[in-house]
């Protein structure tokens, strides 16, 4: 099926679901569909942020190290996805935002400067 054809009502905020599964290749195959859907959505992503918000915050809420770096890498792919989908997150912030609080100083000093 060609993803332009794909509903994406329906299939994004599934893929954004799965890309929390651990086990291989389910996690693989949710993140390749996110990651396929978003380069090919254009303008039909726009309308779909909101129902986005909750598999986002589920994620964001294992706080699972490797689960939490794939949904930022996908939260910037999403992003960079078309125009006015930075600003249409900017109402779901106070969800998203406190669970990345916790990780602000867990980075690793590795000594570079």
């Amino acid at each position: 099926v060609d993803i332009e054809k794909l509903d994406y009502h329906h299939y994004l905020p599934i893929f954004f679901d799965g890309a929390r599964e651990q086990e291989e290749p389910y996690r693989f195959l949710a993140v390749q569909g996110v990651y396929d859907m978003l380069e090919k959505g254009g303008s039909k992503i726009l309308s779909v942020v909101p129902q986005l918000i909750i598999p986002l915050k589920t994620a964001l809420n294992t706080r699972n190290p490797v689960i939490i770096c794939t949904m930022l890498k996908i939260l910037q792919a999403l992003v960079l996805s078309g125009d006015m989908i930075g600003e249409a997150l900017v109402p779901y912030f106070r969800q998203l935002l406190p669970v990345l609080n916790i990780f602000i100083n867990h980075n690793l000093n590795i000594g570079d400067k």
